[in-house]
């Protein structure tokens, strides 16, 4: 942890973990049931408000601590695109929240991260 202590608190990650969370279980259980007529279909389509809903709320709250939501963004972005193709990966916003957690929780790490890909960028731009 920094010296002036962790960005994010204990009761903070709780909070958001159960919302991230319930999400993602409601998705697996829709997923699910999506073979089941009429039902299966109905809960398809709330999975996706309800998706919507928990990234906003945690786009929210990164937004107000100063984070810029950069990494849940990311994952977010991936676990859409994995739902979209037909892949669901499962409890994936809870890992990508769990992901941002850390490096806001960690500078040295994130800092590590941007050097290492400022360096993997250089490289590409060389190759190009």
């Amino acid at each position: 942890m920094n010296e002036a202590g962790p960005k994010i608190s204990l009761v903070e990650i709780i909070l958001m973990t159960m919302i991230t969370g319930s999400a993602d279980i409601f998705e697996l259980f829709a997923t699910l049931l999506v073979a089941v007529p009429v039902i299966g279909q109905i809960l398809l389509i709330i999975k996706w408000f309800v998706a919507l809903i928990a990234w906003l709320i945690i786009q929210f709250w990164l937004t107000m601590k100063g984070l810029k939501g950069l990494w849940f963004l990311g994952g977010s972005v991936l676990d859409a695109v994995a739902n979209f193709v037909g892949l669901d990966i499962p409890f994936g916003k809870t890992a990508s929240l769990m992901t941002t957690i850390y490096l806001a929780n960690h500078p040295k790490v994130t800092q590590v991260a941007a050097i290492a890909g400022g360096k993997i960028g250089a490289v590409a731009d060389k190759i190009k």
